[in-house]
């Protein structure tokens, strides 16, 4: 639908400001209104752009972010992420601690902060995460590597990481949930010192002006996740 955008997002660059001098390590270097969730700038001919955010991803995690320029059409998808019915596949380099499963993941996870960090862990008072995974490559590589396809059902913060960790299979370059031994070694051995998580594709249909629209957009693979299955 006319308005409706995606960008690569790469690692390490906030999908919006959080504070003052956040903006040269934005998605775009413009100002961003919290209550609109949009970033503002004024163009060459003095005229207002806005531009909506329609979700985020982390910091640390790369790929395919959406955005639009109409405030009706950011509802509405905003509704759809909303009601669960976008689909988004992520994929992650991961170390097995056993032999993984393609598998369906619930857990009750629970979101606190903790000297002005948040932290996501497991608790019977959280709230339901539900992540369908499947394995694409398996122990490859010198370090025995796997590459894990994640499709998450539900959004919760640190959501596929904490599940990760939690099932054995801690994504590679995690600083917050991960192997820090494993980190370590792949960082000297390959040079690769991000997190492996990565939104490839996100995909959703919407009705739109009494029609039905589908989008889809997808974000290759960077290329250290080849070099450090190598």
């Amino acid at each position: 639908p006319a308005g409706l955008l995606a960008l690569h997002k790469p690692e390490g660059i906030l999908s919006h400001p959080n504070r003052s001098g956040d903006q040269s390590k934005s998605l775009l270097h413009a100002d961003y209104d919290d209550d609109l969730q949009a970033y503002l700038w004024t163009n060459a001919s003095g005229e207002e752009q806005v531009l909506h955010l329609l979700h985020r991803l982390d910091s640390p995690t790369s790929g395919a972010i959406l955005l639009s320029l109409d405030v009706q059409l950011a509802d509405a998808v905003r509704t759809l992420f909303a009601e669960r019915k976008v689909r988004k596949t992520y994929h992650a380099l991961v170390q097995e601690k056993g032999r993984g499963n393609n598998e369906t993941w619930k857990d009750k996870l629970e979101v606190t902060r903790r000297d002005g960090q948040l932290r996501v862990k497991r608790s019977p008072r959280g709230r339901e995460a539900v992540t369908k995974t499947c394995f694409v490559r398996q122990r490859v590589g010198r370090n025995g590597l796997s590459l894990i396809r994640l499709e998450p059902i539900t959004g919760i913060t640190h959501q596929l990481r904490v599940q990760a960790a939690l099932h054995g299979v801690c994504v590679v370059g995690d600083r917050t949930y991960g192997d820090f031994a494993l980190n370590r070694r792949i960082g000297r051995d390959k040079k690769a010192r991000r997190l492996f998580l990565h939104a490839s594709q996100v995909s959703l249909d919407l009705k739109w002006k009494g029609q039905t629209l589908a989008f889809d957009a997808e974000s290759p693979l960077p290329r250290p996740f080849g070099k450090a299955m190598s």
